[in-house]
């Protein structure tokens, strides 16, 4: 004992040193073992992670393959204007992405986004500043129901007009409600053409109205679309 006593007394530095080298190989040891399972379990996770990415991209893909698909057409303010192919599952962020996106003058507040797209749609997408024509037979505001019916609508309103346009009456025998119905032709100018007409007997030319006060040229030529004598 007593030995070993001073053993230790004249080794002290050496056996102290020895002892924190023995620590830092067993700490250095602990340390590499653990970053070592820390980056094992990071790769398994990235993996999973990317097994399970492209496991629904196959997903969304193979769904996608059995969706409809039809043709748009966008016009107006996107990098590529044109008819593209697209899918029922789609909606019209997604063909304006095709489309290259939005030029920077596009008024983005007047496209709705999140509409569905649906076969031979109209998309315009108007410019800063630009009020978009409700005329087109679809717009990016509209249901395809509510497509359908503004066109339908619009070409109602077309054939009325037309027939309107179109009506010729009589001048010898048209009553005072149907020459009212006349552009030009008031109340008070279709009281003068029946008592002229009492008066004078029947029209032989249209030309006669300009007998009649408030009727020139000009106004004549506007009546002569509406108006006819007998079987002309």
């Amino acid at each position: 004992m007593e030995r070993l006593r001073e053993f230790l007394e004249e080794n002290r530095a050496r056996i102290v040193v020895i002892l924190i080298a023995i620590g830092l190989i067993i700490g250095g040891v602990f340390w590499y073992s653990y970053q070592q399972t820390n980056l094992t379990s990071g790769s398994e996770i990235k993996l999973t992670k990317t097994k399970s990415s492209n496991k629904d991209a196959a997903t969304v893909t193979k769904s996608s393959s059995r969706a409809p698909t039809f043709y748009v057409d966008i016009k107006g303010a996107v990098q590529k204007p044109g008819v593209y192919r697209m899918t029922s599952q789609q909606r019209v962020n997604d063909v304006v992405l095709v489309a290259g996106g939005f030029l920077t003058n596009a008024d983005q507040n007047q496209v709705n986004l999140s509409l569905k797209l649906y076969d031979q749609q109209i998309i315009y997408v108007p410019i800063k500043g630009e009020i978009q024509d409700q005329s087109l037979p679809t717009t990016i505001e509209q249901t395809p129901t509510e497509a359908a019916t503004a066109s339908s609508g619009a070409v109602t309103a077309s054939a009325a007009e037309s027939s309107v346009t179109t009506t010729k009456f009589d001048l010898n025998t048209a009553t005072k409600e149907q020459l009212m119905q006349i552009n030009g032709i008031g109340e008070k100018k279709a009281e003068l053409i029946i008592n002229y007409r009492q008066e004078h007997g029947q029209f032989k030319q249209l030309d006669e109205l300009k007998d009649i006060s408030g009727i020139g040229d000009k106004t004549l030529e506007v009546l002569k679309e509406n108006l006819t004598l007998g079987q002309e």
